[in-house]
């Protein structure tokens, strides 16, 4: 089991090495021809050398990151770090708490030094980053706080609910899941005000576009925002989230900043298609079969006594179970999002057509290439990376489909 479970880890993650190196080699191909004109010949070699050095980075990063990952599990820490705790204090949810957590925590800090340089290397460099040493260090504060909240709280609820129910406990989370994750859709809004400063958007021609749209579509305004991403990032953005009386169109200001209004009004339309289409509510079969296969998987991984007592345990750890099932999962995780993926792209055209209908194609157009040229996005991606990772169709596609061609 023990070399089972390694084996599986190494070949995730080579395999997340061979989509970025199939990345790389499509960075010389010919751009296609309706999106030739997004940059001039300067602007694409710089978009080109970010691409590159990017994903060559990545490429690094999860060496190293693989690299810590392996000693964690070679090492049996997380059966070192119970027998430690264990010996200091009788309570199960501290201990699991604990070893769960700290091997996560170490694998955050690897991954936040290497975000350093990401964020102040590669995208202060191509001119994106706006992010001061303090907002880096409080929002990876704001995100342990996050993680030890969520991630221990269910934690906490499964290890009770395991005392109530037994090995019925996973049928039970299964409904947990579906809840957190209509709860996650519900907050979201009020997660972006723990990142950024969300101001009332000011009256003006602006306002009253949107305001005429949402009227338009039937899409019953909560709040319309401006949301104060330039502070971290010059990259462009909207979002419409939330329901009910978290609905809230978020517009970043470096949006606002490069696009006239009507091509704001354009990708706003873009986002309340995918409302108004419903995209969230037709993703929920989907879903549920992700939820009920990993519920089933987690029943079988987790109580197994050999994925445990592999890893240096005297017999079936629940915390440390639950820590290997997302590594036995990744194999059948990365099959799972070929076909999330695929309808997620497929929903992008269906907002496209929505923004279409009220924007128009000239302007929908418009507003893509602006966006693509802004974000310095890939106008070559390998059709096979598309297929794995791609959640919006590459953008010389979407404008192919807005065009009718």
């Amino acid at each position: 089991m023990h070399i089972v479970i390694i084996a599986v880890f190494l070949a995730s993650t080579l395999f997340g090495f061979l989509l970025r190196f199939l990345t790389i080699s499509r960075m010389n191909d010919p751009v296609p021809e309706n999106v030739k004109d997004v940059f001039d010949e300067e602007r694409y070699k710089k978009n080109q050398a970010y691409g590159l050095e990017r994903a060559k980075f990545s490429i690094i990063s999860g060496a190293i990151g693989m690299v810590v990952t392996l000693l964690i599990l070679l090492l049996n820490f997380h059966a070192a770090l119970f027998d430690f705790i264990s010996m200091r204090t009788g309570n199960v949810y501290l201990t699991s708490l604990f070893i769960l957590f700290v091997p996560i925590l170490i694998s955050l800090i690897v991954s936040k030094l290497a975000g350093i340089y990401s964020t102040f290397g590669i995208e202060a460099k191509y001119g994106f980053n706006k992010t001061t040493p303090a907002t880096f260090i409080l929002d990876f504060i704001k995100i342990l706080v996050i993680m030890a909240v969520i991630g221990g709280g269910l934690l906490s609820l499964f290890l009770l609910l395991h005392g109530l129910l037994g090995d019925w406990v996973f049928l039970a989370f299964f409904f947990v899941l579906i809840a957190f994750q209509l709860f996650v859709a519900f907050i979201v809004p009020i997660g972006f005000r723990i990142f950024y400063k969300l101001t009332p958007l000011e009256d003006g021609e602006l306002k009253t576009k949107i305001e005429s749209l949402a009227s338009k579509t039937g899409y019953k305004l909560k709040g319309i925002y401006m949301v104060d991403a330039s502070k971290r990032s010059t990259k462009l953005n909207a979002f419409a989230a939330g329901f009910g009386k978290t609905k809230t169109i978020g517009l970043f200001d470096t949006l606002v900043e490069k696009l006239t209004s009507d091509e704001v009004v354009a990708v706003l339309a873009h986002e309340i298609g995918h409302a108004k289409k419903s995209h969230i509510l037709k993703r929920t079969p989907l879903n549920l079969v992700e939820f009920g296969v990993m519920v089933i998987a987690a029943y079988f991984i987790v109580t197994m006594p050999a994925v445990s007592q592999a890893f240096g345990f005297a017999d079936v750890n629940m915390a440390f179970g639950l820590y290997i099932l997302f590594i036995l999962l990744s194999p059948l995780a990365l099959i799972l999002q070929i076909p999330e993926n695929a309808l997620s792209r497929k929903h992008e055209y269906e907002a496209d057509a929505f923004e279409k209908e009220h924007s128009g194609v000239e302007v929908g157009v418009s507003a893509l290439k602006k966006l693509a040229r802004e974000n310095l996005a890939n106008l070559t991606p390998h059709p096979f990376v598309v297929m794995m990772e791609y959640t919006h169709p590459p953008i010389s596609q979407r404008i192919a489909a807005l065009e009718g061609r």
